[in-house]
């Protein structure tokens, strides 16, 4: 059964830079006005998809944080929509950080969600050993996280060393406090007619009843849903959206913009009464090509 808080489940211009090494843009959509409306004086601050992307990540979360500082409101709410890991070179970076976060917004009474994404799910999986995707997860950005983390322990990989042993390793060397944020992931927020997940979830049925599966992994269903509107509309990452730039549906907000492909960002999303604006970094500085760019 889904949980509500509203609800929570627990566990104008381009900006950017002729040069192209920064990549930074604010307001994509100048204050685009939306169907709904959050209660006056209340904002979230929604994240989308990071990948390990460390220049990019602590680059947005600048821009974040001054935009937060310039512009004070009564009550704020701040929301990571997973897929925190895998395919970029510093995952463990990330994951420090967003406990750091974590701890900060406890201390200071400010509301922040921490969601779980596909990736997240699959490493715990690889951790735990708890399924049966462990070569799937490999394939898919799994490597970048094993080699993230035992460079992190500072433990070397030996050469020729089969998936097995190296599974075994990162295991072995993976921080308790990081597998305990892991671990108590949230799954899905509802703030006002807001509803935050991570892929997306199924209209057929009610928010309390989504199948955790769906919000970890639904595209096709939920991306191209043609039915009558909702009372809310739902902001999600996961599937990265067409030219890598937020999109806007009549019933979502897609804000997958590509972290971990070289033209890619990361992207934040404000919301505000009835409108949204992003703020975006796509930095090219310490950016690693990989498999997936």
């Amino acid at each position: 059964m889904m949980k509500s808080r509203n609800t929570h489940f627990h566990r104008p211009v381009d900006m950017e830079s002729k040069n192209n090494d920064k990549r930074t843009m604010f307001g994509l959509f100048p204050k685009k006005k939306l169907r709904v409306s959050l209660a006056k004086g209340e904002r979230v601050i929604a994240i989308g998809d990071i990948h390990g992307q460390k220049r990019r990540f602590k680059e947005l979360m600048s821009l974040v944080d001054k935009y937060r500082a310039d512009n004070p409101i009564e009550k704020e709410t701040l929301l990571f929509l997973g897929d925190y890991v895998d395919r970029g070179p510093h995952s463990p970076y990330i994951i420090d950080k967003l406990i750091k976060r974590k701890k900060e917004a406890k201390k200071t009474g400010q509301e922040a969600f921490f969601l779980q994404g596909n990736h997240e799910t699959l490493t715990l999986e690889a951790l735990e050993q708890s399924g049966t995707r462990e070569e799937v997860w490999w394939r898919n950005g799994g490597k970048e996280t094993v080699e993230s983390y035992l460079s992190y322990a500072g433990v070397e990989i030996p050469e020729g060393a089969s998936l097995k042993t190296q599974l075994k390793m990162f295991r072995a060397n993976f921080p308790k406090k990081h597998l305990q944020f892991l671990k108590n992931l949230d799954q899905l927020e509802r703030i006002g007619p807001l509803v935050f997940v991570h892929a997306g979830i199924n209209f057929d049925r009610k928010l309390k009843d989504q199948r955790v599966e769906d919000i970890h992994w639904i595209r096709g269903p939920f991306l191209n849903w043609q039915g009558s509107e909702k009372k809310y509309l739902v902001v999600h990452g996961h599937s990265i959206t067409p030219r890598m730039r937020p999109e806007i549906k009549p019933h979502r907000i897609g804000i997958d913009t590509g972290s971990y492909k070289q033209k890619g960002r990361i992207t934040a999303a404000i919301f505000e009464g009835n409108k949204v604006r992003f703020l975006s970094s796509g930095t090219l500085k310490e950016y690693k090509k990989n498999m997936f760019s």
